[in-house]
């Protein structure tokens, strides 16, 4: 297996909130966007929230800049087969500390599902204190129904 990286993050400089995933799955690496997969939630729930549109790139970038949201992964570069959280392996993590510094009007965290949460504990335990993990919009994470992942994320996000 061939070591996958990851996407740059998206920051606009005014952002608030990082969302922090854990990889980009194959469908998003070969779309070159962040949660390109149609099942995942994540788009539709942050619509939701929001009230916007993220039906093409613009409209998500959009989306994101609106709700003061940058977004990234923990993991720089891995091994990984298939898609799965749970197969990957050998992270090289990104320099989440490097960008909350270029970036300090971030003052919370996100963490997209528990890999993300276990992956940011491990390279930057220093960052826990403005950490929430919150479940995984991914469709694998059956547990959560898109409703309860609009009414956990909205909480998070609009600090309710």
């Amino acid at each position: 297996m061939e070591r996958i990286v990851g996407f740059e993050p998206i920051v606009h400089g005014d952002d608030t909130i990082l969302i922090l995933g854990s990889m980009p799955s194959l469908e998003s690496l070969r779309q070159s966007m962040y949660y390109a997969n149609k099942t995942n939630r994540f788009w539709k729930m942050l619509t939701s929230i929001y009230k916007k549109p993220s039906d093409v790139l613009e409209e998500k970038l959009y989306l994101l800049e609106y709700a003061h949201i940058a977004l990234w992964d923990i993991c720089h570069s891995c091994i990984r087969q298939n898609s799965a959280d749970s197969k990957i392996r050998d992270v090289k993590a990104n320099d989440v500390e490097s960008l909350l510094k270029e970036n300090p009007s971030i003052q919370k965290i996100i963490c997209n599902g528990t890999t993300s949460y276990k992956n940011l504990c491990r390279f930057f335990p220093q960052l826990i204190d403005k950490t929430i993990v919150c479940p995984s919009t991914s469709a694998a994470n059956a547990k959560f129904r898109l409703e309860d992942l609009i009414h956990i994320y909205e909480r998070v996000l609009k600090n309710e």
